[in-house]
């Protein structure tokens, strides 16, 4: 906004001021009279006030500007002094604000963007302070961030990632990078989930090794039980003959059994959901699973009455059934209790076994590991197939506060 009144430059008051001054000092030197003098003394007067306000608006327009950057007040402008030396830099003061205000307008949008974009990432991501600490993180990471994993990520160095399984079904990889600050690195974590990924490859190595084997082992078993058949008969009159051959008859049926096994894992059908009572569920299959604990071992439910949940029927019978024998297998013939305790949230097989140690219950989804048998691994690898077919969060542990062993399954928000 422009001043009404437009006052002479500075320079063109001070010129006037020596101008007078120099006035001054001939009157003087001519002996004057008095009044003279006064009034040359009076018109100096006025001009050195008028010279004063011509340098106190252009000082104070830039002092006002100096608020303003202070305060960093970029919506607000200068008002023109209505000198044209002064308003040429008020105006460059002007369009420098309005320069900034915009360069501001756009970081604040694209940190705003950033932010949303963090925040929306299936990707765990902490920003830490310059002392590793975490300072924020968005809700990703505080998912995934279990003290297990932030021990994972403490022991990373810069530039550094790993590949760990927390306990949990999950696969994850945790990584440690840095970004610069003021000048300083300022590091970050990121956690990403690779559980399909290694999951799919897993089970495609493990598909394709189990299609090999039950094509060469079941080409040359029936070849060999046809042999033992033809020899059996043979030698029906020799008893100690036809125990051999019976023994290896039966060797070769139960091998052929055991890659058949294998065989269904790697021909899981695909799920066919529907809505399941839980409490009805268990109680229906309670006399079967039973049976698979032995005399020694109790099965108790307890089961709360809860939504129905959504899963294939037939293949949640399979899961609590693996789970329920491997229970009764960790317990052995020693007294024990297993117990399938379920709620609107999670389905939990708890048993007072040995347990599993640190180290195992990192493995014990991975094909063909088993602490029981080094060959086999197969019941909780199909338990595994089965639960993330279902796109379901699972964890196998032993709890140290009270030694009791749970496989807790978690109802998802679209499945509970």
């Amino acid at each position: 906004m422009k001043s009404h009144l437009n006052f002479p430059s500075y320079k063109v008051w001070f010129i006037a001021l020596a101008a007078i001054a120099v006035a001054m000092c001939i009157l003087c030197a001519a002996g004057r009279p008095a009044n003279e003098t006064i009034c040359c003394a009076a018109l100096l007067v006025v001009v050195l006030f008028l010279a004063w306000r011509a340098v106190k608006r252009p000082l104070d327009a830039m002092q006002n500007g100096m608020y303003l950057l202070k305060e960093q007040d970029y919506g607000s402008r200068l008002r023109e002094v209505g000198q044209s030396d002064a308003d040429r830099v008020v105006a460059l003061f002007n369009s420098l604000m309005e320069n900034m205000k915009r360069e501001r307008l756009r970081l604040e949008e694209q940190n705003r963007f950033l932010d949303m974009l963090i925040e929306a990432s299936p990707s765990g991501i902490a920003i830490c302070n310059f002392d590793g600490s975490v300072q924020s993180a968005n809700s990703a990471f505080r998912a995934m961030a279990t003290p297990a994993v932030m021990e994972v990520l403490q022991q990373l160095a810069d530039g550094q990632s790993e590949v760990c399984r927390p306990g949990e079904s999950q696969i994850l990889r945790c990584s440690l990078r840095h970004f610069m600050d003021s000048g300083f690195k300022r590091p970050f974590f990121t956690i990403d989930r690779l559980t399909d990924e290694i999951v799919q490859a897993e089970k495609d190595v493990f598909n394709k090794m189990i299609r090999t084997i039950s094509h060469e082992v079941n080409n040359s078993l029936g070849c060999v039980i046809s042999v033992l058949e033809s020899l059996e008969e043979l030698n029906a009159d020799d008893q100690t003959v036809t125990s051999a051959i019976a023994a290896a008859h039966d060797s070769c049926i139960n091998l052929s059994s055991f890659t058949r096994g294998y065989a269904e894992v790697a021909k899981l059908p695909v799920p066919e959901p529907e809505q399941i009572d839980l409490k009805q569920f268990v109680e229906r299959l309670l006399p079967s699973l039973s049976n698979l604990c032995g005399n020694a071992t109790v099965l108790r439910t307890e089961c709360d009455n809860c939504p129905a949940v959504s899963a294939d029927p037939v293949l949640l019978e399979r899961v609590l059934v693996n789970l329920v024998k491997n229970s009764a297998e960790s317990i052995g013939s020693r007294n024990g209790v297993i117990t399938i305790r379920s709620s609107a949230a999670e389905l939990v097989v708890e048993d007072n076994g040995p347990g599993l140690s640190a180290e195992a219950a990192k493995a014990v989804f991975t094909p063909f590991f088993s602490t029981k048998h080094r060959d086999r691994g197969l019941g909780l690898m199909l338990v595994s197939d089965i639960l993330h077919s279902h796109h379901l969060r699972f964890s196998l542990a032993t709890d140290p506060s009270d030694g009791l062993t749970r496989f807790t399954i978690k109802w998802s928000d679209t499945n509970a």
